[in-house]
């Protein structure tokens, strides 16, 4: 069979026999042959109907049917939201903010203890920030007189010397006494010679030269003593004399001796001297008294801190040793932080003394229990302790200054937390326990327990309750295949969003069960 050359077909037969008369290598037909041009149309059809195609499959995911956009833009199928019924104690309560802030902050202004001060600089500290004093500790040393803490609730606005009677010195006799050194037989309130040793031994356990009430006061018992000294001299001069007469039997004296005798008292007149002499002597006994009295041992009103409470906090120290002393030099907080949390009236109406609380610091996650002390008057002004001015630049013996309103520490810019800085109604609180430092200037969640803890009830969401138009309540329960019933139930209690639940009318309903909360 003959084929046209440099055919398929030729190829094929060559290679299948293996001979040929004559193997000649055909170039390709060229770009304008009719080969060409019919492999180009065939390409350009192929690739034509590709595209149609592919367009098609888009155009068929763009195409909606009505069905398909109306399923596609319907709502979900309803869904019920489901609560458990639980079995569990209910107690009344009312949830607010409370802050936690030192009540009082004690600004120590040092004064000088003595007219021979002329210049007051730091010549010691003995403490730094955020140290904790105790009774009788050393503070500072200002111009070279000691400073130091002593628990009473008077802060001291006067020297303390012997004399002196009143509610201050009781409460310095009590602060020596609880570092055991007692004041002897002084009545209380009254500084005698016990009070007098007492300060005494305390000063001396300070290392510090012990005070006294001064020159004027000792030179007024040494002329007492005087006096007292010449007294006894007369009185025992005149005793003598008397003595001697009375012994000596009487005898005529010679004319010599009878001129001076006439000059020489007579026994009446012995006695009534001797008489005038003893009551000099006990007058002037009773003035060194009064002079001994007022003159010994003294506590200068520069050298204390009277404290509410103690051990005590220095929040800061104004000062270095060198340094002269202008204005505040320590700050103290002394006893436990306070607690104040703000109700609105409505809430305050159900409030009492004695009634139970929790505080909960939600960064610790600690809960402490406590107690309502006392409710305020309302007002608008934020949580804030006092703060008071102990010392003073004034003459020596200065005490505290007033009482200042304002934030006492960290407690300083506590927000009212009720809305728009509205009126609240404080309400004071004692924890059980005595809170930490770290509580300090804390914003806290504060529960007030209404009732005490009963029974464990069987209680449900507050949500799950509805009302029909009779004013009966229900609830929905739904069980594991969807079904719904509607049981009646009477409601009691609420709490924490919860409320107790009895089934009424024969109806079941316990713990576990789902019941309907919301759609």
């Amino acid at each position: 069979m003959l084929f046209p050359r440099g055919t398929i077909e030729e190829k094929a037969l060559l290679t299948t026999t293996g001979t040929t008369d004559e193997t000649v290598e055909q170039p390709p037909p060229s770009a304008g042959s009719r080969t060409a041009r019919r492999r180009r149309a065939l390409l350009g059809v192929a690739l034509g109907a590709g595209l149609v195609a592919v367009g098609g499959v888009g155009a068929a995911t763009l195409v909606k049917s009505p069905a398909e956009r109306a399923a596609q833009t319907a709502p979900p199928p309803n869904s019920l939201l489901t609560a458990p019924v639980v079995s569990q104690v209910l107690t009344p309560s009312i949830a607010v903010r409370a802050v936690v802030y030192p009540p009082a902050q004690y600004n120590v202004v040092p004064a000088a203890a003595s007219t021979e001060v002329t210049g007051l600089f730091v010549s010691k500290l003995g403490v730094k920030q955020g140290d904790t004093i105790a009774a009788g500790e050393l503070l500072a040393e200002v111009s070279g007189q000691p400073l130091f803490a002593l628990p009473g609730p008077v802060p001291a606005y006067r020297d303390l010397k012997p004399g002196s009677t009143g509610p201050d010195v009781a409460e310095l006799q009590d602060a020596l006494a609880g570092l055991g050194h007692g004041s002897g037989d002084d009545d209380k309130g009254a500084y005698g010679p016990g009070t007098a040793a007492a300060v005494s031994d305390f000063y001396r356990g300070l290392g510090y030269p012990v005070p006294t009430t001064g020159a004027t006061t000792q030179q007024a018992v040494d002329t007492a003593q005087k006096a007292v000294d010449a007294d006894r001299q007369t009185v025992d001069s005149l005793t003598a004399q008397k003595k001697a007469g009375a012994a000596a039997p009487p005898q005529t004296p010679p004319p010599s001796q009878q001129a001076q005798q006439s000059q020489q008292p007579q026994t009446g007149d012995l006695d009534q001297q001797l008489a005038n002499a003893r009551k000099q002597l006990a007058a002037d006994q009773a003035a060194l008294g009064k002079a001994r009295a007022v003159n010994g041992p003294m506590v200068p009103a520069a050298h204390v801190l009277f404290l509410p409470a103690l051990p005590a906090t220095v929040t800061a120290v104004n000062g270095a040793v060198g340094s002269p002393v202008s204005g505040t030099l320590l700050s103290l907080t002394s006893g436990g932080l306070a607690v104040t949390g703000q109700l609105t009236p409505a809430q305050a109406a159900g409030v009492k003394p004695g009634m139970t609380v929790e505080l909960l610091a939600e960064d610790t996650n600690t809960t402490i229990p406590g107690t309502v002390a006392e409710l305020g008057a309302p007002t608008t002004a934020p949580p804030a302790g006092k703060m008071i001015t102990l010392g003073g630049s004034a003459a020596p013996g200065a005490g505290s200054g007033p009482a200042q309103p304002g934030a006492a520490g960290p407690a300083a810019g506590v927000p009212n937390n009720q809305p728009g800085g509205q009126s609240y109604v404080p309400v004071t609180i004692v924890p059980d326990t005595p809170l930490s430092a770290a509580m300090n200037g804390k914003n806290v969640r504060l529960t007030v327990l209404k009732a005490k803890a009963g029974a464990p009830v069987t209680a449900v969401p507050i949500a799950a309750i509805s009302t029909n138009a009779a004013g009966r309540t229900s609830v929905t329960t739904v069980d594991t295949a969807g079904g719904r019933t509607t049981v009646p139930v009477t409601t009691g209690v609420t709490a924490d969003g919860m409320v107790a639940v009895t089934p009424a009318d024969g109806a079941r309903l316990r713990a576990g069960d789902q019941v309907v909360v919301g759609k």
